[in-house]
């Protein structure tokens, strides 16, 4: 990670008909703003994500990009007919805290791995299979070669330890549990080599004055997005907060490049900052009235 950005590299597959502002790199259009490092911008939408209720645990999540620097049709045709999909896993919870009735909980993790997939296609209906048939068919896309992957970086900063790259803040009302998350990201392989270079710009502080690609700023809550998780009995425990590994929570991610950040926020002040994001393993009890 001790490179920085001197050109931008554009993708092979780029067409004529784009705008010759358009900056296109492994097939998506970052528009004129993909000039700007500072505008390097993705935002995700989760679809699902496994619940954890203690430490030693890991959490799996996976959903689409739905914008790239705010544009909805970010193929470099400027049509809707491809997408990005991710698949993300956390490892290694720890200092797990449940939520309770207007009290916060809290967890992070220690690595995470999250692996970015283009397709050339229009965009996949996902809530007509289950999660497990959804993270198979996102991994098999372009033969299986991750368009980017991006490894957690520790040093959030506030109250986390120094080996977390991921934490998350929950918290109950009533009978929603929602919160809000913030990791550190490097990007590198296996993925697309132009791809990796222009997202690649070592240009996010952490708090021990290191240097990291991504920022992460997420929102989630309990509420089960796909039909066919519940049909599949997929579920189990997510009312109760102990169904630890089963598809629990839905949300959504904003991931900034080349954004420096001069002061990470304590875990317990992250709110649900920005677009929000993956409401990495956030599990909590129950508390009747």
């Amino acid at each position: 990670m001790n490179k920085t950005i001197t050109t931008l590299l554009a993708a092979a597959g780029i067409l004529a008909a784009a705008p010759a502002s358009a900056v296109i790199v492994g097939g998506i259009d970052f528009g004129a703003l993909g000039a700007d490092p500072s505008r390097r911008h993705l935002e995700t939408t989760t679809l699902a994500q496994t619940l954890v209720n203690g430490n030693g645990q890991n959490a799996t999540v996976y959903g689409f990009i739905a914008t790239v620097n705010g544009d909805v049709s970010y193929c470099a045709d400027n049509t809707a007919n491809c997408g990005l999909y991710f698949v993300s896993t956390a490892t290694g919870s720890q200092n797990f805290a449940a939520a309770g009735p207007g009290t916060e909980g809290y967890i992070e993790f220690t690595g995470t791995t999250t692996s970015v997939y283009y397709s050339n296609q229009p965009q996949l209906n996902l809530l007509s299979q289950d999660s497990h048939t959804n993270i198979a068919t996102i991994q098999a896309l372009n033969g299986g070669d991750p368009w980017v992957t991006l490894h957690g970086h520790n040093n959030l900063g506030g109250s986390a330890s120094a080996e977390a790259v991921l934490n998350a803040v929950p918290i109950l009302t009533g009978q929603v549990l929602s919160g809000s998350t913030f990791g550190l990201f490097d990007v590198s392989g296996p993925g697309d080599p132009t791809v990796i270079n222009f997202l690649n710009a070592n240009g996010v502080s952490d708090a021990a004055g290191g240097a990291t690609d991504i920022s992460l700023t997420g929102s989630f809550n309990n509420n089960v997005l796909n039909p066919v998780d519940v049909a599949n009995g997929l579920t189990a425990g997510c009312a109760d907060g102990t169904g630890t590994g089963n598809w629990c929570f839905q949300g959504s991610a904003d991931l900034r490049g080349n954004t420096v950040i001069n002061q990470v926020p304590e875990p317990g002040m992250l709110a649900l900052v920005g677009v929000g994001l993956l409401g990495f393993g956030a599990a909590y009890r129950r508390h009747r009235a």
